[in-house]
Parts: structure tokens; sequence; C-alpha cells
């Protein structure tokens, strides 16, 4: 991996890395990428924080599965709490890192609310399908066990960043259809939304960029690889989006992710939808763990405004 200074990525951000040197398929194939989770996993399972309350627990997935989460609890105590479930980035194919946990405490502090971060499954090992329903499941948990996780259910959200934008999006597709759960609110962060991917612009422009064009096809081959019985769902641009919650979507100015992302708003609002769209200049692909970044604060108080007007 190696810094790419031909792309003009702010100057507020840290050098970035890419994976345009990596053959993502390659080492998906061979086996190497599996091998590298449990070096990926070590910070998640040494975290520590005093900042909010942090627990690890399980829920039962469509399958009787037992998927962890990890709940993270405001220190001020109240009787009920808005809601976040945090469907994680990593190309569909990678577990909970660091940048996740530390995410989800600033959420949990600033905003006064929980954060339930699932660890579905992944598609180096399962299906599509098994992971949009360890996906759902962990919102019908939260619905289901309401009382007890001292949850408001008019009051709950989901946000996901990269995959984890595309899993969100699926998931409120999927909370509209079937058992009919409110969201008030989703919030995708630099999402993945089109498998067809090479009709964007922005694919060609920045193939070399942090997640280079060559990652992206290797993605979504190995997630869709075994088939899906949920085809309109696990691509969220191919389903109808109308009666859909308030949506927060962030492109990023230099991601091969831009222009879908922005064609995925635009056909939100032709929905009916309401959106707040936030183009970040010069941000790259996972810049959003540059935590010290003026950039990075900013993005951060607007994406939590949006939850605030979500939340009122």
């Amino acid at each position: 991996m190696f810094f790419k200074p031909k792309y003009p990525y702010s100057k507020e951000l840290k050098k970035p890395m890419t994976f345009g040197n990596v053959d993502m398929q390659k080492a998906i194939d061979s086996g190497n990428m599996l091998k590298s989770i449990d070096f990926m996993t070590k910070p998640v399972k040494k975290f520590r924080t005093d900042e909010v309350r942090l627990e690890k627990k399980e829920y039962s997935s469509f399958d009787g599965e037992r998927i962890p989460y990890y709940m993270f609890t405001p220190n001020e105590e109240k009787e009920k709490y808005p809601a976040m479930i945090y469907y994680h980035g990593g190309g569909f194919m990678f577990p909970i890192q660091e940048p996740m946990m530390k995410n989800s405490v600033i959420y949990a502090k600033e905003m006064g609310i929980k954060v339930f971060l699932p660890d579905m499954r992944i598609s180096l090992e399962h299906p599509c399908d098994t992971i949009l329903e360890d996906c759902y499941g962990m919102l019908k948990y939260v619905f289901e066990h309401a009382e007890e996780l001292q949850v408001d259910t008019e009051k709950v959200f989901v946000y996901g960043d990269s995959a984890g934008g595309s899993l969100a999006a699926s998931v409120t597709q999927l909370c509209r259809d079937r058992d009919g759960y409110t969201l008030c609110g989703q919030l995708l962060c630099y999402p993945v939304c089109d498998c067809e991917s090479e009709k964007y612009p922005s694919v060609e422009e920045y193939k070399d960029a942090v997640w280079s064009k060559d990652s992206n096809k290797a993605m979504w081959h190995t997630f869709l690889r075994k088939g899906t019985n949920l085809p309109e769902y696990v691509v969220p641009m191919r389903n109808s989006l109308h009666n859909l919650p308030k949506a927060y979507v962030e492109p990023l100015g230099v991601d091969t992710l831009r222009d879908e992302a922005k064609a995925y708003a635009e056909k939100l609002r032709a929905a009916g939808v309401e959106v707040t769209e936030n183009l970040i200049p010069g941000a790259y692909h996972g810049y959003d763990s540059d935590l010290k970044s003026p950039l990075v604060k900013r993005s951060f108080e607007a994406r939590m405004e949006f939850m605030r007007e979500i939340l009122k």
C-alpha cells in the first residue's frame, strides 16, 4: 500500500494509504485475506473505554446462530435511550475494527444514545443473504427487547459506513417491507450502493485511490458469489425507495464510491424521501478514522446535527 499524491486529498487529513496496488481478488482466493482476520481483530478485543459503558453481548440470528454485538451506553442514567444500530464497513468481508469502536464511543457520549454494533458474519465465509439477515436480526432484536435494553422505540435509527452503509440502506428497506418497525432515520456515510459500479465516472476517476476500482470489483464478486434470494435488497440501488425515513448521505470528494452515493441520494429524493446530502471535498475512503482532523470533526458535527433533527 502506498500514498497516491496525484489525487486532490484535503490537507486537513493525514496522508492516506491505498489498496490501489493490492490484488484483493488474489488475496481472497488464496485464503490470505481470511488469515488476516485475527490480526485485524486484536485491537478490538483489547478495546477499553471509561467514557461510556461498554458491554459485549449476543443475539440470535434468523438461523439460530449467536451473533456477538457491542453495546455502548452513556454514563448518564436514563429510563430510555434513543438507539443507533451501527453497521460497520469493511467491504462485507472484514469484521469490526478499532475505528468503529471509537466512533461508537463518540456517538454514545456526545448524543446520549445507545449504540448497537453487531459483528455480523462476513462474505469470506458466508452468503450475502446470511450477512443481511444478521443485520436485520440486530434491528429486530433491539425492537423486540426494547424494554430490557432501555430503548425508546420511537427513536431508533440506522447508521453505516462504506459497505456498512449498503447494509444500513438494505435493512431500512427490509424494515419498511417486513415487520412494521419504524425507523426515524438512516445515516449512510460514503456508502456502497450499486454492484454496477462501472457506470459511475468516479470509479475510473479515482481508480487507484484509497478504495480502488479493483478492490471494489473484488468486494462485490465476493459478496454476491454464492447467489441471493433477496436481489432487490442486497443491492440497495435496485429497490424501490418510497416510504423510507429521512436520510443523511455523505459522498466523499476523492472516492470511487462518490457518484453512486450521489445517485442513491438523488433516487431517494425522487421517491419523496427527505435527504440531507453532505459531500466532503478532499475526503478519501475511511477518512473519518483521522479523529484529530478539523475536517473530520466538522463531519462528525454534521452527522450529529442530523441525528439531533431526527431525534426531536
